[in-house]
């Protein structure tokens, strides 16, 4: 077993602790790269909003303005819902190794949502401050539970987009597309985890996620946790859908939903407007009805922002984040 790392946020320069240790300083190139991302998000936002207000949309926008209150409390419900599963999600990978109080965690990540469409990362360092500062997890430890959770998201992820691009509906093949997908994506996280114990090489590339998902308590868990979260953001574009009077089969709305949170995850400065300019980019791609598709998109994010906002108001009052900005771990 490798040398366990060391307490504290005094690990090697790199891109990735860069971005997560609060205490480095921006260079005016990583700020121009942030505002550049900025930009180029609200340019896509606007298109997106373009698209939505199109005249094409006019029974859409007027079917939002009269919905039912049952279909936009709906929509809250799934979005508070898909919130706890997220925050659990991180509570479950770190469990074998460092446990956490989970309501802590869900609120922590509530937080960390609603500053996610923001750009320099304040997501990530919010993140950080509080694991780091208040709940004492180790830095490096901490770069490797965000691998892990971000590396295990993309293997329940990719399998259900791969499928839904291929097949364009829930027929057996797939059912055993994704089935095989999660099996051989959870199976090889556990076996390149206890490998990297071994090798230096896959240790390196994983950014220390080896150490959570060698354990399979914490694969299965997070495999089982995202699989519902897939559901219920499914459901999501499903109530949105049904808000502006727009029909969309299960199956549509899985591939939309799935792409939307892959998105999320990959943004690299702030989600606002690549999440929804990228579904409609799909909506496109797929045949389908890119006005519509950008409304619905638009819909889901503005429940996401209100309902994390609001979560994320307890989770400061709870936390006191404010409180850890000028804290001192040693």
């Amino acid at each position: 077993m490798p040398e366990p790392a060391k307490d504290g946020l005094h690990a090697p320069t790199g891109p990735v602790l860069e971005q997560m240790d609060p205490r480095r300083k921006w260079s005016p190139r990583r700020v121009a790269l942030q505002l550049a991302g900025l930009l180029l998000g609200l340019a896509l936002l606007a298109w997106a909003i373009r698209l939505s207000m199109s005249e094409e949309n006019a029974r859409g926008l007027a079917s939002m303005r009269a919905a039912p209150a049952g279909e936009v409390v709906a929509l809250f419900a799934l979005t508070f819902t898909s919130l706890i599963l997220n925050g659990l999600m991180f509570w479950i990978t770190l469990r074998p190794v460092h446990r956490l109080d989970p309501t802590d965690t869900i609120l922590t990540n509530a937080i960390a949502t609603f500053l996610s469409i923001l750009p320099f990362k304040l997501s990530l360092i919010a993140r950080v401050l509080i694991h780091h500062r208040r709940d004492g997890v180790r830095f490096r430890l901490l770069i490797g539970w965000v691998a892990a959770v971000g590396a295990l998201a993309v293997s329940v992820l990719a399998p259900l987009i791969v499928a839904g691009v291929w097949r364009k509906q829930l027929d057996w093949l797939w059912w055993i597309t994704v089935i095989v997908g999660l099996g051989l994506g959870g199976v090889a996280a556990v076996v390149l985890g206890r490998k990297s114990n071994t090798a230096a090489w896959l240790r390196t590339l994983s950014l220390g996620s080896y150490l959570l998902v060698q354990h399979p308590r914490a694969v299965i868990g997070h495999g089982v946790f995202r699989v519902l979260d897939v559901a219920v953001l499914a459901g999501r574009f499903l109530a949105a859908a049904m808000i502006i009077n727009h029909e969309m089969p299960v199956d549509q709305a899985i591939l939309l939903s799935t792409t939307y949170f892959l998105l999320s995850v990959l943004t690299p400065a702030g989600t606002l407007g690549f999440r929804e300019m990228g579904v409609a980019a799909l909506g496109i791609s797929q045949g389908l009805d890119e006005n519509s598709i950008a409304l619905i998109a638009l819909v889901v994010t503005g429940a996401e922002v209100l309902t994390s906002g609001a979560l994320a108001l307890v989770g400061a009052i709870r936390i006191r984040p404010d409180r850890l900005v000028s804290a001192h771990r040693p």
